[in-house]
Formats: structure tokens, sequence, C-alpha cells
């Protein structure tokens, strides 16, 4: 008789459900079991300061770009990719990053904002950064932060959850 191996997958609460509870998986257990009841305490803090932080950072690229004087760097970068209307795409990139990043810092619209912010990360990616290849790495690391945001939510203490409504 055959040894077969059955691959069975495990299958976390959605935030919406799981409330943000540390959970260990029932084949591991934690090196130090004192610390599970910290880290059910700390996991909705850490959640939302990384994502305070992302919006703060996101938000001060778009502040360069809308009161100081990026923006005019954006628009030839979009004329010479041949993006057009160059000045309308440069105005509403810069004010999604303000923006959005100020919405992604409090919680609000999360998802939305986080799909957007992604999208425009990927494009930067793809038409900007890769042919250019070198200088990639961070740029991956914020496509990974608004891919968690979209896929996770405002978490809970975020204002979408305060209104009690989740795109």
């Amino acid at each position: 008789m055959e040894n077969k191996r059955r691959i069975v997958p495990v299958m976390l609460d959605p935030p919406s459900t799981s409330e943000g509870r540390f959970e260990m998986d029932k084949k591991t257990s934690p090196v130090l079991p004192v610390l599970t009841p910290l880290y059910t305490a700390l996991e909705p803090f850490g959640y939302a300061l990384m994502r305070l932080a992302s919006g703060v950072i996101m938000a001060t690229f778009g502040w360069g770009k809308l009161f100081g004087n990026g923006m005019a760097r954006d628009i030839e970068l979009f004329h010479r990719l041949g993006l057009e209307p160059a000045e309308l795409l440069g105005r509403f990139t810069s004010g999604l990053e303000f923006y959005g990043g100020l919405l992604i810092a409090i919680g609000l619209l999360t998802r939305p904002i986080a799909a957007m912010l992604l999208g425009e990360l990927l494009a930067i990616l793809v038409m900007v950064i890769i042919p250019r290849g070198s200088g990639y790495q961070l740029t991956v690391v914020w496509v990974g932060v608004f891919f968690l945001i979209l896929v996770h939510g405002g978490g809970r203490i975020s204002v979408d959850r305060l209104l009690g409504r989740e795109i």
C-alpha cells in the first residue's frame, strides 16, 4: 500500500471575523509561549502602525509634487513615456500619493486607495524602474505593502472600522 501525503491548506480567519487576533497554526507553537498574550494584544497596533507609516510616507511624496517642484519632473517623464495627457496624469498621481496616503494613514477607503496606489507603483516598476535596470528593491517593498493593505483593509484601528463600512 502506497503512503500518500495529503496537503491541507491552512485558512486563517479573514480580518473581519478574526478581529485581528494572533493565532498560532496548530502544527507550530511559539518558541516562547509566554509571549502569545503580548502578540495578541499588540497585533492590531502593529498593522495600524505599518498602515500609518506607509500612508504618511506616501503622502510626503505627493506633498513634494503638489506643493513643491516635483510635479514638473513627473510630467516630463509622462511625456517621454508617451503617457498623455501628461499634465493631468501628473496632477492625478501627485494627488493620489498625497491625499491617498493620508486616507491610508487614517484607514478611510483603505482598499480602493490601496488598489490605486498599487496600480501606480506597478506601472512605475514596469515602465520606469525595471527598464532602468536597478533600484527596484524599495518599489517592490512598496508593492508588497500596498498589496497587503488592499487584501487586509483598514484593520481594527481605522476609520473604516469606526464607520462600520469597508469596500
